[in-house]
């Protein structure tokens, strides 16, 4: 893992559970960065006395984001194999066709939060109605380049930094991105307020739950991503998040993850100390292994089995209809 080539994260931030502020917390899971090897530090997700919630303390400062996420980091590029990347975009494009019944058709205003360079939001071009208004938001300014080059609006900032105004936008869609970032309760309030009566908020998060979780709960678990993974959610506090900020709960739903099940295999044997061509094998990409796992999570998913992902869609209330009084 090469952890004495790097240096050491400039400031380690000891934080309270983000849901109900308590700072009485037991350890839980520990590890290192074992995808990209950006810091040398251990890590510790925590999970709060009080109230179940899973996080990670310490961790990193703001100030270390451009470490922790390093060029190569796999949310900005396309990667992958020719196969992996047409499997991919036909799973993708199925799920924004699901997007249409919650969004709706005709002109609304969509926000992709945590855009980079634009690929999903190619996507909801691709597969969404054309009346949508597609618009990013995205913190690495290099990539936020790459995807107006796409031809799509993107704001250059924070989540937590970012006011649009009230009732700016008719869905926000955070996809793999309220785990990573600082106060998820913030955001929560941030999204309720721009979006407009009756929009939608799309969050896909890993899952406190599914057999990947099981066997490698504790260490090498793929989802818990140290160290730029800064909470973890069960459905049911995730829930909670929301309906407290004055969300309806539409739906909820286990996707598969089969990413997470051969990141955790990689973790696994890195952290074991298996050769590096053993380790190799087992990239978030291997084609082979991809579709074992989309199988073994898909049966499970079919079966009522919770996977360690899931999708929760939620509404901002509409203002109940004012009842027409007629004089007799």
């Amino acid at each position: 893992m090469r952890r004495r080539d790097r240096g050491r994260s400039r400031a380690l931030v000891e934080v309270r559970c983000v849901l109900c502020e308590s700072g009485d917390a037991e350890t839980i899971a520990s590890g290192y960065d074992y995808e990209y090897a950006t810091v040398p530090d251990e890590f510790h997700f925590v999970r709060c006395r009080s109230c179940d919630h899973q996080y990670l303390n310490p961790r990193p400062s703001v100030a270390d984001l451009p470490t922790i996420y390093p060029p190569n980091y796999y949310a900005y590029s396309e990667g992958g194999s020719r196969l992996v990347a047409r499997v991919r975009r036909h799973w993708e494009g199925g799920k924004v066709r699901a997007y249409r019944d919650w969004i709706g058709e005709g002109v609304r205003r969509v926000l992709d939060v945590g855009c980079g360079n634009g690929r999903f939001l190619g996507l909801l071009r691709d597969f969404g109605p054309p009346e949508w208004e597609l618009a990013g938001i995205e913190i690495d300014p290099e990539v936020a380049r790459q995807c107006e080059a796409r031809g799509f609006r993107v704001h250059v900032a924070r989540m937590e930094d970012f006011d649009p105004g009230e009732g700016s936008f008719d869905a926000v869609i955070m996809l793999q991105l309220i785990e990573h970032v600082e106060d998820p309760v913030a955001i929560c309030e941030r999204v309720f307020a721009m979006l407009s009566p009756g929009g939608c908020f799309v969050i896909e998060t890993p899952n406190l739950a599914g057999l990947d979780h099981r066997i490698f709960r504790g260490g090498f678990w793929g989802h818990y991503h140290f160290p730029r993974h800064w909470n973890l959610f069960s459905t049911r506090a995730l829930h909670r998040m929301l309906e407290e900020r004055g969300f309806e709960i539409v739906r909820t739903e286990y996707l598969i993850s089969t990413s997470a099940w051969v990141i955790s295999l990689h973790n696994y044997f890195l952290g074991r100390g298996y050769p590096g061509w053993w380790v190799r094998l087992f990239h978030f990409q291997n084609p082979l292994l991809l579709g074992a796992f989309l199988v073994l999570d898909a049966v499970r998913a079919k079966l009522g089995y919770p996977t360690s992902n899931q999708r929760v869609v939620a509404r901002k209330p509409a203002p109940a209809a004012q009842g027409t009084s007629t004089s007799p």
